[in-house]
């Protein structure tokens, strides 16, 4: 009886153990199921590749989400477009099916036409009033119209500096008239070149190549990041570096989503994006950093680099002002707030 009841004794020991055990497992099981529960995923969209200066910011931004949140909040970066087109990925993240994203000024046009007019081509004097203008006047503004849309404005982006390329030089307005423009339809691309007499022609990006190559077009203004990837700059070697737009884009968020998280996440997220690193200087200079190397690259390839004199850049954009103010007289009383809001801005930001 005493060796039965030691070994029933070990068995019971033993079945405790095992069953301490196996609520021990279940606990840990548990804490990593609350943890899983716990991380909210945010899918960020953006057409930029992984390996380009644009996708390092769009990791960047997404540990510094993660470390100001303390690992609650998971970007979940989808690059190359993997989730839909610009326009239509904005327009998701509206309606909160899509949590950030990374676009540019001119698709948040599509959901607040008056915002285009910050982007006004040739209105800056350089890129450092234009990142000052942004940061200390503008960001407000553009956050407080776009925010009935659904789109929560988080920082500045930056696109680059358009130029203009073809397969001749292009040095003044008498250069530019009679022009073939392939353009990206808007009522701001359109009406610009018309200011210098010259014709847009409808094209999407995809055809620039061929457009140039068949000679239904003459010139295509756009970036550096997108003439030499693209092939364009084989057909139209000649750069006129004429910077006839600076293209500010944007980081943004659901503002759905974000009403939906707690106040905790949301101050942790406008943490990130106040961010120092996510200043429009600094994001800026990363974009044109890599500028200079696609045009070291585009002249080591045989391509050739205009430079236009201080001079002949002020007769062109001398054409300008006039077509400014009727843009913004597109826009109502929307328009003639944010045109006073820049001239203003500009003025502070001048020098």
């Amino acid at each position: 009886m005493l060796a039965e009841t030691g070994l029933c004794t070990q068995i019971g020991g033993d079945k405790m153990t095992f069953l301490k055990s196996l609520a021990a497992a279940g606990l840990v099981a548990l804490a990593s199921t609350t943890a899983v529960k716990a991380e909210t995923v945010l899918k960020l969209a953006t057409a930029a590749p992984e390996k380009t200066p644009w996708g390092a910011q769009v990791t960047r931004l997404a540990e510094a989400i993660a470390t100001e949140s303390e690992g609650r909040l998971k970007v979940e970066p989808y690059f190359n477009s993997q989730l839909g087109s610009e326009n239509d990925t904005l327009a998701q993240l509206a309606r909160g099916r899509i949590e950030m994203g990374l676009f540019t000024v001119s698709a948040a046009g599509q959901q607040a036409p008056e915002v285009g007019l910050m982007q006004l081509y040739g209105y800056f004097d350089d890129n450092d009033q234009r990142a000052c203008v942004q940061d200390n006047h503008l960001t407000d503004e553009i956050r407080a119209r776009l925010a009935p849309k659904g789109v929560y404005f988080g920082s500045w982006a930056e696109v680059g500096n358009g130029y203009l390329w073809s397969d001749r030089e292009i040095t003044s307005v008498e250069e530019l008239k009679g022009l073939k423009v392939g353009i990206s339809v808007n009522k701001i691309n359109t009406e610009h070149w018309k200011v210098f007499g010259a014709n847009p022609v409808p094209i999407s990006p995809g055809e620039a190549a061929s457009a140039a190559s068949t000679g239904l077009i003459d010139m295509y203004p756009t970036v550096y990041s997108f003439a030499i990837p693209s092939g364009l700059s084989k057909i139209y070697p000649v750069v006129n570096e004429y910077n006839y737009a600076n293209g500010p884009g944007m980081f943004a968020v659901s503002q759905r989503v974000m009403e939906k998280l707690s106040d905790e996440d949301q101050a942790a997220i406008k943490r990130a994006f106040a961010n120092p690193a996510f200043s429009s200087k600094a994001i800026m200079d990363e974009i044109f950093a890599f500028e200079d190397k696609m045009r070291a690259l585009h002249e080591s390839q045989g391509g050739k680099i205009v430079r236009l004199s201080d001079e002949q850049v002020a007769d062109i954009r001398g054409k300008l002002p006039p077509w400014w103010e009727a843009m913004a007289a597109e826009y109502g009383e929307d328009g003639k707030a944010i045109f006073e809001l820049m001239e203003n801005a500009k003025a502070a930001c001048k020098g």
